[in-house]
């Protein structure tokens, strides 16, 4: 039915629009799922290059593409529409993608210069009038979940059609981290469409024109032949991001060719991973650790969530679940991000008889029970680095009542603050201001509605400092406060494992993205 709606819409649309052009996507879906006399058909035309990418218990949920805060759907999106700027795994650095350039002329100020002739893929020009629309969007937009990354943007202009500048609240350093993931849609289309229509069409400028969409199963784009803006040309013809939740199923599909890239291998089936295809590996920048909400009143107490930090084993975690393929945390960020020192602290070392210490000076020594969220499907083992994790709680009184949820309504738990105790990660952290803030700073995020006045001091300091040595002081005091008032318990950063098909090139990243530019097919 949905199949039917596209194609009828499509018609519809074109007699309304008449000598307005404008991209329409295809519903004739994935090229795995065609006629035999399509496939006949196809076969008389060159063969074309098509990449097949397991979505590891995540998808694109609505075609809203603000409607997300999920960090491994980005990178899906970026294929269609794109940021001004991003950050470059093998520069180190924010590179423009839309923008050409930028600069501060105060504190308050930042003023992009847009790259000249770029191209919607509906072959309409990409001006600052785009920029202004979809930040506005992002803001207003009563279903975006991306309004926080921006709230202190207060104005927002277009001075020429290739000048945009941005005006502040406050001085916000770390403001160009969390624009890297804000994309760029088309205001033409939202006006002479309407909202859900143009979401449906997906007009951007990305290497990739968007083809088709099912809710729970695909999302494919095209190539864009005429990519010329970034380093980003694409390099296979088709990619279809398919939603596989269980490992197994994604390690048999690529066994068996169905897919040509899967996320989050389990260590234990990492050696199965052979013949046609390979294993990628790369430390990554997620943090995992474990919640814990205010609204439990154990919780409000600071001694209670120091013994949960000192009844955890993350060495035992590593080594006896992850099967090494990971690395215990000690502190709120690892050693390749921004800010990261061996003297932020205290550390936590696992320590039961200090834990039940803890619980009885807080008032608690027979313990007390808990209910404790685990969202699957995204996070390798997580249900049995959460098993272990609540024994090791059981061992000091504190009594865990495990329950399992789905990726996406767990999230939407956690971001609602319906949830007492959890494991989660946070990902694409590289400077820790975004998530610093959205965790941690009071009143920013229902996540775990902690607050401390010291830590959000330290925290508004940083992001109103210009100065980088002085912005990592301040993180780094936020963050040892952090450490000693324990409003979660770092865990470990994940050695991330990838199966890729020996069609292609591709390694690993630190943000364990997949991009079709990364992906080079071998010659047969």
């Amino acid at each position: 039915m949905l199949k039917l709606r596209v194609v009828a819409f499509s018609v519809l649309l074109s007699l309304v629009l008449g000598a307005h052009q404008i991209f329409v996507p295809s519903a004739t879906g994935p090229d795995f799922i065609t006629s035999g006399a399509q496939a006949q058909g196809a076969a008389k035309k060159e063969q074309k290059v098509t990449a097949t990418i397991a979505l590891p218990g995540v998808q694109v949920e609505t075609l809203n593409p603000y409607g997300h805060s999920t960090t491994q759907i980005y990178p899906t999106w970026k294929h269609v529409i794109e940021p001004l700027i991003e950050w470059s795994w093998s520069k180190k650095q924010i590179v423009p993608i839309l923008a050409e350039s930028w600069s501060n002329p105060d504190h308050n100020t930042w003023v992009f210069k847009l790259k000249k002739g770029i191209k919607f893929h509906d072959g309409s020009d990409f001006t600052s009038a785009d920029v202004v629309h979809s930040f506005t969007r992002i803001q207003k937009d009563p279903d975006s979940k991306q309004s926080s990354s921006i709230a202190h943007v207060i104005a927002i202009e277009a001075i020429d059609p290739l000048t945009v500048r941005l005006r502040t609240k406050n001085p916000d350093a770390a403001l160009l981290f969390r624009l890297a993931q804000r994309f760029i849609t088309n205001k033409a289309a939202y006006d002479r469409l309407g909202v859900t229509a143009a979401d449906r069409f997906a007009l951007g400028t990305g290497p990739y024109k968007f083809k088709d969409w099912i809710r729970g199963q695909w999302f494919v784009v095209e190539k864009n032949p005429g990519y010329a803006h970034s380093d980003h040309k694409p390099t296979v013809d088709e990619i279809v991001f398919r939603n596989i939740a269980e490992s197994e199923v994604a390690i048999t599909s690529l066994l068996n060719r169905e897919v040509d890239i899967i996320s989050n291998v389990p260590p234990e089936s990492a050696a199965r991973v052979t013949g046609v295809a390979r294993i990628e590996s790369a430390r990554t920048i997620n943090i995992m650790f474990l919640g814990m909400h205010t609204s439990v009143p154990q919780f409000n107490n600071k001694l209670v969530r120091q013994a949960v930090n000192y009844a955890i084993d993350r060495n035992a975690l590593v080594k006896n679940v992850l099967r090494g393929y990971a690395y215990p945390m000690d502190a709120p960020v690892g050693p390749d991000q921004y800010g990261y020192s061996r003297e932020i602290g205290p550390k936590y070392t696992h320590d039961p008889a200090k834990a039940k210490k803890l619980l009885a000076q807080a008032g608690y020594p027979t313990g007390f029970e808990v209910d404790f969220l685990i969202p699957v499907g995204q996070y390798n083992k997580v249900k049995e680095v959460a098993e272990v994790i609540g024994g090791m709680l059981n061992e000091v009184g504190i009594r865990a009542k495990l329950r399992t949820q789905d990726q996406d309504s767990g999230f939407a738990a956690i971001q609602n603050g319906k949830v007492g105790m959890y494991i989660f990660g946070r990902g694409s952290v590289i400077d820790p201001s975004e998530y610093l803030h959205q965790y941690f700073r009071t009143g920013v995020t229902k996540r775990l509605e902690f607050s401390n006045p010291t830590v959000d001091a330290a925290l508004e300091a940083e992001q109103a400092s210009f100065d980088p040595a002085q912005r990592v002081k301040l993180l780094q005091k936020a963050m040892s406060v952090l450490m000693d008032e324990a409003p979660v318990a770092w865990l470990y950063q994940y050695q991330g494992l990838q199966g890729v098909s020996n069609k292609f090139d591709f390694k690993a990243n630190p943000g364990e993205d997949v991009y079709g530019w990364d992906l080079k097919p071998r010659l047969r």
